[in-house]
């Protein structure tokens, strides 16, 4: 089954016949789009067999700019791909497909997110389905979730309720999430902290035992370029390509940490706790490790 009435909720067991049908999707935009298209993936609950979804399928397509696909608007209507220009949402464009919108019924079968290449829109599609998949009980813990919201839905606001009612979960999800896929990699870190560094706040200060900066251009989860703990190097540095050895889970905050180590050094979770532990001791912390 593809297509739910606009505007309510209802969960079906995963079906392949989804997977089948986003892969023909995707094909389907290819042969539109062309070279405009920098990427593009199935996304959403659709995309993670463990779960219960809506029967609604979730592509996402990435771009270089957004001007290239609303040139594409006509051709990309001719094919039954409808712009949404007033789904309000930030840094992406909308297109929709279903007989809702060629007006010949009411059905909604598809969403199409147009995101920028290597935006942070771009990551949290990917990042969301690619922690679901690996991590089981937080899937489970998803899918228990939009049950329970579904089974409100229809006293209680329909979609936009069951929209608002996973905000918080996926929010929190996507933070884990981010910082989980730069697990084992390497990245350049810009140093605002480095060792020796003194913070002073209005009751006490606290000085860097190591240098400590962020990924640039990447947001965590208080909205801020995501921060990088750099262990093992013992000097100031300003800039430094090291390998993402650790994450820090704040599980009473709203934003985690990366570690960063050389590429040649390695440390195991009770030596990164010490190392942190002069910053993470006032937070209820887990440390992830590839």
């Amino acid at each position: 089954m593809i297509g739910l009435k606009r505007g309510t909720v209802k969960l079906y067991e995963h079906q392949k016949e989804w997977e089948t049908e986003a892969l023909n999707t995707i094909c389907r935009l290819q042969g539109i789009l062309g070279t405009v298209i920098k990427d593009i993936q199935h996304v959403g609950s659709t995309s993670v067999p463990s779960i219960k979804a809506k029967p609604i399928i979730d592509i996402a397509v990435a771009v270089d700019d957004f001007g290239d696909i609303l040139s594409l608007e006509d051709k990309l209507k001719a094919y039954g791909f409808y712009y949404r220009p007033n789904a309000d949402l930030n840094g992406q464009l909308l297109f929709a497909c279903g007989s809702f919108y060629d007006g010949s019924g009411d059905l909604q079968t598809h969403f199409i997110h147009v995101v920028l290449t290597d935006s942070m829109e771009w990551k949290n599609y990917v990042n969301f389905r690619d922690y679901l998949n690996r991590t089981p009980s937080t899937a489970r813990e998803y899918e228990n979730l939009k049950i329970a919201l579904a089974e409100k839905s229809p006293v209680e606001g329909g979609r936009v309720k069951y929209t608002e009612g996973k905000h918080a979960f996926i929010a929190e999800t996507l933070r884990k999430a981010l910082v989980s896929s730069y697990l084992g990699k390497t990245v350049v870190i810009k140093i605002d902290r480095p060792v020796g560094y003194v913070h002073k706040t209005d009751n006490q200060s606290l000085t860097y035992p190591v240098n400590y900066g962020y990924v640039p251009g990447v947001l965590g989860g208080d909205g801020e370029e995501l921060d990088v703990y750099l262990l093992g190097v013992d000097r100031p540095v300003y800039e430094y390509e090291g390998r993402i050895i650790a994450a820090v889970h704040r599980k009473d905050d709203i934003e985690d940490k990366l570690v960063a180590a050389p590429l040649d050094m390695s440390f195991d979770k009770e030596e990164i706790s010490a190392m942190v532990d002069f910053a993470e001791k006032y937070y209820d912390i887990e440390i992830e490790m590839p």
